[in-house]
């Protein structure tokens, strides 16, 4: 069994597109079970419930070309980490190349890459495999990324000329007027976009939107040397913890589509159980809470979905060795 995980800030453009659209955008991404919160400050969901996401606004709009109309309107920060480390470098060549190789530490299973061709080069986008109805739509997507990064680093004229889809034809991008006069074609193993190999030994033209990054938290990953499935599944509860309380096994289990019978048995033969995974999971967030916010320890409780102040302080005491609130006094005193 292998969880394929995807950062949930570059989903913003879809929920600024629902809201312009007055669609009501909080009963969609419940739908998907995705924290509005999540979106806005970054942190995992699994590939499918983002291919979904996408699936459900192209059904519910009854608009084909939806996802390229969102990502028309991508800013720098909605890329999160991947536009902080872009903006350091040194010429469009290097941000580039550094936006293919942390893409796919921020969307797992997908491959980004540069291909030059003489005087063009291609930003290149490829997906080993399928995991829903949703996933030519994110083709969409991460062609209308590719789009706005070029113009953002190289050229904010610049139009696209040509871009490629994998095994088919998708003219869906010829809604946009920036793309009207974009030629596609059928490719065998990528989809890709081409510029000007020109671009690559320019200056980056952020244009001053490096200064709407400071405010980027970086990715936050699961225990160290822990079983790879066990540290995304650990990465998934995490994120679930921002604004609502923890998930069940059940609702976990959907996330990652396989039935909860399965998802038990993996655990097993991991060494531990769901409980265990969320324990530690809300301890962790426990942690933050205490250390970083002026909520009352019951309110720390309830978020965390304990049953009671009185089991969040059992629980917390037996893992850490001391209450909450000296943890709490520990943390904030000068000394720390």
């Amino acid at each position: 069994m292998h969880i394929e995980l995807f950062n949930a800030r570059v989903l913003a453009p879809l929920v600024r597109f629902l809201e312009s659209s007055g669609a009501d955008s909080e009963s969609i991404l419940d739908r998907a079970r995705i924290p509005g919160e999540l979106v806005e400050l970054g942190g995992w969901l699994t590939k499918k419930q983002v291919y979904d996401f996408a699936f459900d606004i192209v059904e519910r709009t009854r608009c084909p070309h939806a996802i390229y109309l969102a990502y028309a309107n991508l800013q720098l920060e909605d890329l999160g980490p991947v536009a902080k480390a872009m903006v350091t470098c040194q010429t469009v060549h290097e941000a580039f190349q550094v936006a293919a190789k942390l893409g796919r530490v921020a969307y797992e299973g997908s491959e980004y890459f540069l291909e030059n061709d003489g005087d063009t080069t291609w930003f290149c986008y490829r997906e080993p495999h399928v995991v829903s109805a949703g996933q030519t739509y994110i083709n969409d997507m991460t062609l209308g990324v590719f789009y706005r990064l070029i113009r953002a680093a190289a050229d904010d004229s610049w139009r696209p000329t040509r871009l490629r889809t994998r095994d088919e034809v998708i003219d869906r991008h010829r809604h946009l007027e920036d793309f009207a006069e974009c030629r596609s074609s059928a490719h065998p193993h990528s989809s890709a976009m081409a510029f000007p190999t020109a671009f690559l030994s320019r200056s980056p033209a952020w244009d001053g939107q490096a200064d709407q990054l400071d405010g980027v938290t970086p990715w936050r990953f699961g225990p160290h040397e822990s079983d790879p499935f066990l540290e995304r599944l650990y990465r998934v509860i995490m994120s679930q913890f921002v604004g609502r309380q923890s998930p069940t096994l059940v609702e976990v289990s959907r996330m990652i589509d396989v039935s909860p019978a399965t998802l038990k048995r993996r655990l097993c033969e991991a060494g531990t159980s769901y409980s265990q995974l969320l324990d530690r999971a809300r301890y962790d967030s426990a942690r933050e809470l205490l250390a970083e916010t002026p909520l009352a320890i019951s309110e720390i409780a309830q978020q965390l979905g304990y049953s009671g102040t009185n089991n969040f302080v059992r629980g917390f005491r037996r893992l850490s060795g001391v209450t909450p609130g000296a943890y709490r006094r520990q943390e904030q005193s000068p000394a720390a």
